[in-house]
């Protein structure tokens, strides 16, 4: 099953760098626009002129060339923009790929009651049932899955569903905030009871992490000893990403039990972590990458949608300089010290 979804990742890989180098090459030589019908409509030339690339399913291939240009799409968003799409390489590790509803089945009960309910995945050799270790069952029929391997060898399946949300707002508290993210306290709310201390995963990691890296840097690149120290710092950083998303599951969860309404800052967190002169700079971007902002926004916001609670995003501007009572702009600006 490994060599079978490893075939479908290289061809996935492949289709991307195809696809990439296409749209490349017509924008910056000739100015033509490559559309997602013509990308797609060249897969199928791609397909009829390599066999090894026919035999594989097509469904992640073309699902590749979706998420291709959503990410130029997001490179050209004038309010947020994206960093420009990239070639993938091997060593990176690209191990991703998505089916649709032709290319997969869950078997059994079809919503991953049952603990021997398998996944059925389209390959170069059929449909293969793979064994899940299902989190919670499916709330509906799933209309596509993504599976995908990290770089420390840990496998990973997720499903789209469509979730029925509440009609009215449940365990309603009549109570309201705004919510100030930061450093020292992760998240400061009206109520002091409420706020939520920063537990800066990375900085209790950092010393495993530098001694991996260290050991990483020792070894001879390509050796097998490499692959292993390169594999278990991935495990390291695994665990930290692992460790702050449940982080924010569960305060986002707590903070949508204690209030209806939570007002929240746009934060332009990729602007505050720019590479600046200095150490004091470098520190400060590993604090802001730490708190993982934009992933906490994220969160809350889809904690509160299936509650029927709400968030509210607010303009960042001048918030921290503006007194809440009588709107006046601090004079000399206040300083973070």
């Amino acid at each position: 099953q490994d060599g079978l979804l490893q075939g479908v990742f290289d061809t996935n890989r492949f289709v991307w760098n195809q696809t990439l180098g296409r749209w490349r090459d017509l924008w910056s030589n000739e100015g033509l626009s490559y559309d997602y019908k013509e990308a797609n409509k060249e897969l199928t030339d791609w397909r009829s002129r390599f066999g090894w690339l026919a035999e594989q399913p097509s469904v992640p291939q073309q699902q590749v060339i979706r998420d291709l240009y959503k990410s130029i799409a997001a490179f050209f968003d004038k309010s947020n923009p994206a960093c420009r799409p990239r070639f993938k390489k091997a060593k990176d590790g690209y191990s991703t790929a998505r089916w649709t509803k032709t290319g997969f089945r869950v078997s059994g009960s079809g919503f991953g009651i049952n603990k021997d309910d398998s996944l059925q995945l389209a390959t170069s050799k059929g449909r293969i049932d793979i064994r899940v270790v299902w989190s919670r069952p499916l709330p509906n029929e799933p209309t596509s899955v993504t599976i995908y391997r990290n770089k420390s060898g840990l496998w990973y399946v997720s499903f789209v569903v469509e979730v029925e949300l509440p009609q009215t707002p449940s365990n309603l508290t009549g109570a309201s905030t705004g919510l100030d993210v930061g450093l020292k306290t992760f998240a400061t709310t009206e109520d002091p009871a409420t706020d939520i201390d920063n537990p800066r995963y990375a900085r209790q990691a950092a010393k495993a992490l530098a001694r991996s890296q260290r050991n990483s840097a020792s070894k001879v690149k390509g050796s097998k000893n490499h692959k292993k120290a390169k594999k278990q710092l991935s495990k390291i950083s695994a665990k930290i990403t692992n460790q702050r998303r449940d982080f924010h599951h569960k305060a986002a969860r707590d903070l949508v039990n204690a209030y209806d309404s939570i007002g929240i800052e746009d934060l332009k967190v990729k602007n505050m972590s720019r590479k600046g002169k200095g150490r004091c700079k470098s520190g400060l971007n590993r604090s802001i990458s730490d708190a993982g902002w934009s992933q906490f926004r994220a969160v809350l916001i889809w904690q509160a949608t299936k509650t029927g609670k709400q968030v509210v995003v607010l303009p960042a501007k001048n918030t921290t300089q503006k007194c809440s009572s009588c709107a006046v702009i601090a004079k000399p600006r206040i300083e973070l010290s």
